[in-house]
């Protein structure tokens, strides 16, 4: 681990590394909720990425590793400490005929614009996904039945020595995946894609994109909780008489009782909906919800 006797401050100058001061969640998630961090570094390199993590780390300073924001909650007092933003941390290279490296902070639609561009499909179930490919890979994210760590036969990461996890280290589960039970900065990916005609890319997006049409407008995480096995979460949600439910400015959709949409809403109103969404489909049908949205930050649950 390289660690600046000078200190964080020159370490990132001399490194020539963006930096925000204070960070926004509420401008940098698709809740557009939350409170501020003390600031934010975006790194363009996976270089400058290690630099930054390694003087976080030695500092002591707690940090939150942030792409789009698509799936995260975070407390309207925000955090005491710094994020790291993957954002600018993007690109795409062609190691061979059927894999590509993606750097951790590439959208999942410049993959995809990418993948058509050079006819390479087998990706398209992820079309509409608001999220950078690291963000993906750690929470295997998908659709219908297909997620990103099918995909995946490597993920680079970094916890002051840089790893490589194959596909089965990953472990990819439903909304799950090793990334998430280690405190690593992903770097990036590597995914397998096919070639194939820009007919059946097409043919492929539009099918998913069709599937995607009926989903709340409105900012939102998309879904907040995982389905149970055998169930689905929106229906056992609306079987609750919960659609159109409002906390505050927080309401479970009547359209997909999944969402819950922000609608002049703070962090708080949509964490108490949250807790009492759970208590009411337990109360019914015993089952325990778990939550897909990932939390920063405190909240005031003994409200809820």
């Amino acid at each position: 681990m390289l660690i600046y006797k000078s200190g964080l401050e020159n370490a990132v100058n001399s490194a020539n590394i963006k930096q925000v001061a204070p960070f926004t969640f509420a401008k940098n998630t698709t809740y557009g909720l939350g409170g501020n961090a003390l600031k934010a570094y975006y790194p363009r390199t996976p270089w400058q990425a290690k630099q930054v993590y390694d003087n976080l780390k030695s500092c002591g300073t707690r940090f939150e590793i942030v792409g789009c924001g698509s799936n995260l909650l975070v407390s309207d007092s925000g955090m005491e400490g710094e994020v790291i933003s993957t954002r600018d941390l993007r690109g795409i290279i062609r190691l061979s005929a059927d894999k590509l490296l993606c750097l951790a902070g590439t959208r999942i639609s410049e993959l995809l614009a990418y993948c058509k561009n050079h006819s390479l499909g087998g990706l398209e179930y992820l079309y509409g996904i608001p999220a950078t490919v690291g963000g993906a890979a750690y929470m295997n994210a998908g659709v219908s039945g297909f997620a990103i760590g099918d995909n995946i036969v490597d993920v680079c990461v970094y916890d002051g020595k840089i790893a490589h996890f194959s596909h089965e280290m990953c472990k990819f589960g439903y909304r799950r995946s090793t990334m998430r039970d280690i405190n690593a900065l992903i770097l990036s990916i590597i995914v397998k894609v096919d070639e194939c005609s820009l007919q059946d890319i097409d043919d492929r997006i539009s099918y998913f994109k069709n599937r995607r049409s009926h989903l709340p407008k409105g900012k939102s995480c998309g879904c907040v909780f995982k389905n149970p096995e055998g169930y689905c979460a929106g229906k056992l949600i609306d079987f609750a008489g919960l659609k159109g439910y409002k906390v505050g400015g927080a309401r479970v959709s009547d359209i997909h009782a999944d969402f819950i949409l922000n609608e002049g809403a703070t962090a708080n109103d949509v964490k108490t909906l949250i807790n009492l969404v759970k208590s009411r489909v337990f109360e019914k049908f015993g089952i325990v919800l778990e939550e897909e949205v990932v939390y920063i930050g405190e909240f005031n649950d003994f409200n809820s």
